[in-house]
């Protein structure tokens, strides 16, 4: 594998994406993985992957309409955000898939999109890594291995990110 300038693009989706989980609040780290997905979706056209840009187009529009939306409209919108986002995972895995490791990026948007209805920051970095498990099986089918570099950097950053922000505790309350 030479080295190309569209890597650089990855290299920086990999350091935004591992950064994403990282900060403290739902809405920066989503803010951040929405960065992340548009330029992986970039590599990822540019490389000629396109199922996998789209999944990573329609992951990054989520993310986006997830950071936009005020949050006293977050529970009312709820199901409408969460079916238009299937159905455009579904609508693409069925267009655009040409074998089986095709609709693996599709399932990881699904995941990624279930879990951002909940409010925890927990059960997001815990969700987003179920759903970089899809995203490495495509990137490794399609011999897109800085990707699955990229990936499994930001699946660390998930771990590390769990244990730095997440290590709340209830205190035994007898001594």
């Amino acid at each position: 594998m030479s080295f190309d300038p569209i890597h650089i693009l990855i290299i920086v989706a990999g350091a935004l994406g591992f950064y994403a989980f990282q900060v403290k609040g739902r809405r920066k780290m989503l803010s951040c993985k929405c960065g992340a997905d548009s330029i992986y979706a970039l590599y990822l056209f540019g490389l000629g992957g396109t199922t996998g840009a789209m999944g990573a187009c329609i992951a990054a529009f989520g993310g986006a309409i997830q950071v936009v939306t005020p949050p006293h409209m977050m529970k009312k919108t709820l199901p409408y955000r969460f079916v238009i986002a299937c159905a455009l995972s579904v609508a693409g895995a069925y267009f655009l898939s040409r074998n089986m490791t095709d609709v693996y990026p599709f399932i990881g948007v699904i995941i990624s999109r279930f879990v951002e209805l909940f409010h925890s920051t927990l059960i997001l970095r815990l969700g987003f890594f179920c759903a970089s498990v899809p995203w490495l099986v495509y990137n490794y089918s399609n011999g897109f291995y800085l990707a699955m570099v990229a990936g499994l950097l930001m699946m660390a950053g998930m771990l590390l990110g769990m244990f730095k922000n997440e290590r709340r505790l209830p205190k035994d309350p007898v001594p």
